[in-house]
């Protein structure tokens, strides 16, 4: 009897692939002399068994990491090919936009998806709520320690993966046209992916076993070397690309502007690297004219490309 044997692919369904909403952002004017003031009552830092007021300008602004699952429950990660898994982390970005008195204003950005939420601090606790009209609406509760942002997060309604912590760093965003990709996480698109006949081996007297090898969408070497975002791309810098190398060069410039993933392997791809940070779910008002140029230049050319396919990619 012929026997197939085909390395399995777990795909889940990602919890963070979320529908968009209405930017929701207020600017609140506050007018001069009613200020609040620097230091804040009930927010604390614990340093060895010290414990030293935070003042809101040290918590106002962008914490970034990882929302990762809260318990270690394999069967929900994807497994692409035999030597690459993703764990179903995200890089998370939340927001404190204002505190007033004991409450906590903000918003998250996750997965392709920017939700606002409000709160209150009580001693060194912020417990914050979203709005609850999205399926994957939740509650967030953290503390400050040590100049870090640690909390957990429960969804409202039972979903696939509805606890998650977090451990997340004060950072700055600043959009910088010359940042080159670093050489991390491989891009493997597993949404794409072709079977290759290895052999065919005789086990018994009549009975063969015939190996097939998944080979997946990857991208070379030579998108960490072409910058779309600082000069304006030639035919001949595009032209002898695969598709793989067009859509990561393409991204790249959206990824330097803060937008937020929703593709899974895009996301898994630009979480890793360092300089990265969500905070934008629509970008098109920010690209500089080279960049609009460019994105056209690589979509031209991105349609028409041959998919590379590779047992695990060339990346790096």
């Amino acid at each position: 009897m012929k026997k197939i044997i085909i390395y399995s692919i777990f795909l889940l369904i990602i919890i963070g692939c979320r529908s968009e909403i209405k930017n929701k952002e207020t600017k609140i004017q506050i007018e001069k002399g009613t200020e609040i003031t620097k230091q804040l009552k009930g927010v604390v830092k614990k340093n060895n068994k010290k414990e030293t007021k935070k003042t809101v300008d040290e918590i106002l602004g962008l914490w970034v990491g990882y929302f990762e699952k809260d318990i270690d429950d394999y069967t929900k990660n994807i497994y692409v090919d035999v030597r690459f898994m993703w764990n179903r982390e995200n890089k998370i970005t939340i927001s404190i936009d204002e505190i007033t008195d004991s409450l906590i204003i903000g918003h998250s950005v996750v997965a392709g998806n920017s939700r606002p939420f409000k709160g209150i601090v009580k001693n060194d606790t912020f417990v914050v709520r979203e709005p609850g009209d999205d399926k994957y609406d939740g509650e967030f509760i953290f503390s400050i320690i040590e100049d870090k942002l640690i909390g957990k997060w429960k969804a409202y309604k039972k979903i696939d993966i509805q606890n998650r912590k977090y451990s997340l760093e004060r950072k700055e965003f600043k959009y910088n046209p010359d940042i080159l990709l670093e050489k991390t996480k491989e891009y493997v698109n597993w949404n794409k992916f072709t079977e290759v006949k290895e052999n065919v081996v005789e086990i018994e007297e009549g009975e063969f076993e015939e190996w097939i090898n998944l080979e997946f969408a990857t991208a070379t070497d030579k998108i960490y070397k072409i910058n779309a975002s600082n000069k304006l791309l030639e035919k001949s810098d595009v032209e002898n690309l695969k598709k793989g190398d067009l859509t990561i060069i393409r991204n790249t410039i959206y990824a330097r502007h803060g937008y937020s993933f929703k593709n899974r392997p895009l996301r898994v791809f630009f979480d890793a690297q360092s300089w990265y940070i969500p905070i934008h779910t629509d970008i098109k008002k920010e690209f500089t004219d080279i960049e609009k140029e460019n994105i056209q230049l690589l979509l031209r050319y991105e349609k028409n490309a041959l998919e590379y396919y590779d047992h695990f990619g060339r990346g790096g």
